[in-house]
């Protein structure tokens, strides 16, 4: 409460900003851990033995019951193939390409609303100890400089909302940091299970 009685106006701004990113934070966190927790090592195996049974069926069952965006985008290439029964490697990989971008908004998601509380509150902080200063040497034009409390107590106010901004946005900087590291392998891997499974096609 302190900090929040003596930061002013925008210590309130900070908080709000804290408690989205939190928000975000969480929502991204139970994301990646239930759907994005997925084991390929374990998955392909089976794929490949319910393809040479030529039990595409089977294969799409085991993809479904799996809630990762690769095995949506393995689902997506499986189901164009038995559909199609083409062996165009360039169609497959064109399919192979839509189903990862219709991915990648979902695995983004809320991304940018971290990074906005990660770059803006130290922006933030720093206008509220701008503004602290300025009405700190203002009541020294007022008081005069016989009391030097007056301005320390003023600059220690000042400084509060720029310490809240930082203790707000490095934990966001590194959550973002973090998340887009986990994105990117959720990418590759979706690269990689496509090669993987057009190449078995190539045969």
């Amino acid at each position: 409460m302190y900090w929040l009685t003596n930061g002013g106006f925008l210590m309130y701004i900070i908080l709000l900003m804290s408690i989205i990113g939190l928000g975000v934070v969480i929502e991204r966190a139970l994301y990646f851990n239930i759907n994005e927790k997925s084991d390929m090592t374990k998955l392909r195996p089976i794929l490949r033995q319910a393809i040479e049974k030529n039990d595409i069926k089977e294969a799409i069952a085991n993809l479904s019951s799996n809630k990762s965006s690769t095995s949506k985008v393995l689902k997506e290439i499986l189901g164009f193939w038995y559909r199609t029964k083409t062996t165009n490697v360039v169609a497959l990989e064109e399919k192979g390409r839509e189903a990862a971008l219709s991915q990648i908004p979902q695995l983004e998601r809320n991304m940018w609303i971290l990074s906005i509380v990660a770059h803006t509150t130290p922006l933030i902080g720093l206008l509220g100890t701008v503004t602290g200063m300025i009405q700190a040497f203002q009541a020294v034009s007022l008081h005069g400089t016989g009391d030097p409390s007056v301005l320390a107590n003023g600059i220690s106010q000042a400084l509060l909302t720029t310490a809240g901004g930082l203790i707000v946005a490095i934990p966001a900087l590194v959550f973002y940091n973090y998340f887009n590291k986990k994105i990117d392998e959720q990418i590759n891997e979706m690269e990689k299970g496509s090669a993987e499974l057009i190449n078995y096609f190539r045969r």
